[in-house]
């Protein structure tokens, strides 16, 4: 059942993990994007709370009107997913104000979105569940400090459930002295062709040598010129918010071995995260239009 006291200890709690706080929400996707990443964290349970706005120090209730719908919004988030969490909701009443508060209690199995019918591209397709298996990273201590090949199999191994050829390591393009063949950290095929290349890094600052050597990678790999590649940075640092501005602004100037056409940093908008964001720099390859998605991902 809903518990306000639970409620308020992640309120006031600096560093709540299973909380996700929304001034308003009601879109069933989102929602069922929060219950999906709630259901798999270490914690017993994790709450939802629609009406408050909280950072890592302090809170604040919004509130919102009881005249709203949410039930509906909330079976329709439940229909998204492949299977049903347990899941209690309800109104509650902080600082004289109402909120909505839904509470996911953690279960054993991994739940994924089953419906794809809003997506409408297969890059669109593998970057929602590239992006879903980047937050059940997030949720994994053990991958606080690891390696980045060791991360790079926990990614991996989530987008084979998903039904994806990998093939890891891979040998493939020349290297970045030019010398020799390069090993691709994470090669996928559909239907037996090249799909795409994910160029993994890990990040503790903005260091612009280091990531613009994985940035050019990328096309040395890339030998049939993919519609779309992935540079995949796991990223710890204090300010992830100020870290996510210079990069963008860095890979917009950056000089790829590709002619860089337009950029866009509100590619996530229909994400709501903060902690993991992405944006896309688009190319002219062989007078074609080519996508490059550059997905940062906070490691708490």
């Amino acid at each position: 059942m809903i518990n306000i006291n639970e409620v308020l200890q992640l309120l006031q709690s600096p560093e709540s993990k299973n909380l996700i706080c929304r001034p308003i929400e009601f879109r069933p996707q989102n929602l069922a994007m929060f219950i999906a990443a709630l259901s798999n964290v270490p914690e017993e349970y994790g709450y939802i709370v629609i009406g408050a706005s909280k950072n890592t120090s302090t809170y604040s209730i919004n509130g919102i009107s009881t005249g709203f719908k949410i039930d509906e919004p909330i079976k329709r988030a439940l229909g998204l997913l492949s299977e049903p969490p347990i899941i209690d909701f309800g109104w509650l009443t902080i600082e004289g104000k109402n909120i909505y508060a839904i509470k996911v209690k953690k279960i054993t199995s991994t739940i994924f979105f089953k419906s794809t019918q809003d997506i409408e591209s297969q890059s669109e397709l593998f970057i929602h569940n590239l992006y879903l298996a980047c937050m059940k990273l997030q949720a994994r201590k053990l991958y606080v400090n690891a390696t980045e090949d060791e991360r790079n199999d926990f990614i991996a191994d989530l987008l084979e459930t998903n039904g994806y050829r990998l093939k890891d390591q891979t040998r493939r393009g020349s290297s970045a002295a030019g010398k020799s063949s390069g090993e691709v950290d994470i090669f996928i095929e559909r239907n037996g062709m090249p799909f795409t290349i994910i160029e993994a890094l890990n990040l503790d600052s903005l260091n612009t040598s280091y990531l613009n050597i994985h940035l050019d990678k990328i096309y040395s790999y890339d030998t049939a010129g993919n519609a779309f590649n992935v540079c995949l940075s796991y990223v710890k640092v204090k300010d992830f918010g100020s870290f996510w501005d210079k990069y963008c602004a860095h890979v917009k100037r950056h000089e790829y071995p590709v002619m860089l056409v337009s950029s866009d940093i509100n590619a996530d908008k229909e994400y709501p995260y903060s902690d993991i964001r992405f944006m896309t720099t688009n190319h002219n390859r062989s007078g074609k239009t080519t996508c490059l998605y550059h997905i940062c991902v906070k490691i708490q």
